[in-house]
Order: C-alpha cells, then structure tokens, then sequence
C-alpha cells in the first residue's frame, strides 16, 4: 500500500513539475513577443504648404520633389520613399468642371470604380483603378481641379501615408480670394467669380 502512494505521489509531483516547465517558458514567450507586435516606430510629421493654395501633414522621411519644370500645372507634386515602391503624386490643374459631380463621368470610362468621399470637408470623388492599381481622390477648388493619385505598395506603406495625407488636407484661400463660393456668373474677378472688394472702415 505504501509503495503505491509512493508511486502516485511521485506521479502528481512529476507532472506538476513539467505544468511548471511549461507554464514558465510559455510566459517568457509572451512577454519578449508581445511588445515587439504592439510597439510601432515613431513617426515624426511634416507640414507642407504649397503656394497653389493647399497643405497637408507627411511623415518627414518622404522626399517631395515639388517638379518645378512643370510650367501647366499649379502644382505638380512627387511623393517617393527610397525604402518603398510606389509613390504619391499631387496635382491642382485648370478644368472646365465647376461640380465634382461631374467629372467621374468621363473617368468611369477608364474602368474605374467611383466613391463618394470629402476632402477637407468639400465634396469629393474617390475612384479605384485595377489595371495599372491606384487611388484618386478628386474635388474642386474654386476653378482648378485638385488630384491627389496612391500608386500602393505590397506592404501598404503608401496607403497609410495616403490616409494621413487625406485626414490633414486642408485648403488654404489665396491672397484676395475670399472663402466663398463662387457664383455662377462671372464677376469682376474673372471667370472663378473672385471679387476683390475695400475694407469698409468703421470710425
């Protein structure tokens, strides 16, 4: 009788000792894998500003090469990584089109597939294309027409700049503009319906 409480003891305390072993080197994993997941690098934000009327936030590892040669377009912007494929390109071009609405009429015929969105709280068109991939968001700012295109990388390291770059757009009004919106007609100030009216002072 003794022996067999012997062996039974001896059994209990072998298998608590390996539930031990186990527990032990399961904890140890977690804790040197678990903070490696959850820590992300700090980012560190750039701001741009552009003369063409607009800015937004980058991370400041991006090299932006503002194409200066480019004497149509009131901006012309190439966002590149030289640790990623892939690339942001920004543009703000003369366009007929006074209503966003309109303007995907003539892209759909490219294949792509239409989102409504806004960009800085202006209505705006988001169109997906699969064949070459990318991502357009599109709006009007007074009389030019303002792009902003994602070609994506496998990694989707350009489509967390894209989201950055979109949530931080914001518009910026011109010197003599004002932050109305213009009218159908054209005023004094040309076809965009810009009027450029004296202070009133008030003594």
């Amino acid at each position: 009788m003794n022996k067999k409480l012997l062996i039974l003891v001896s059994a209990i305390a072998i298998l608590l000792i390996i539930g031990g072993i186990v527990f032990t080197f399961k904890s140890r994993r977690a804790s040197v894998i678990s903070p490696v997941g959850e820590l992300k690098p700090e980012v560190t934000l750039a701001t741009w500003e552009d003369q063409a009327g607009f800015a937004f936030s980058y991370p400041e590892e991006i090299e932006i090469d503002p194409h200066k040669e480019d004497m149509e377009n009131y901006a012309h912007l190439e966002l590149t990584s030289p640790d990623h494929s892939g690339n942001i390109l920004i543009w703000v071009k003369d366009t007929s089109y006074t209503d966003i609405e309109k303007w995907p009429e003539e892209e759909a015929t490219r294949g792509g597939q239409v989102f409504e969105t806004e960009l800085d709280g202006e209505p705006a068109k988001k169109i997906a294309y699969t064949d070459p991939e990318k991502l357009v968001t599109a709006a009007i700012d007074v009389d030019a027409l303002v792009l902003l295109e994602m070609i994506p990388d496998e990694e989707g390291y350009w489509q967390e700049v894209y989201d950055q770059i979109l949530a931080t757009f914001a518009f910026v009004p011109l010197e003599g503009e004002e932050a109305v919106a213009p009218g159908p007609w054209e005023g004094a100030g040309g076809a965009g319906g810009i009027i450029e009216e004296p202070e009133e002072v008030i003594e």
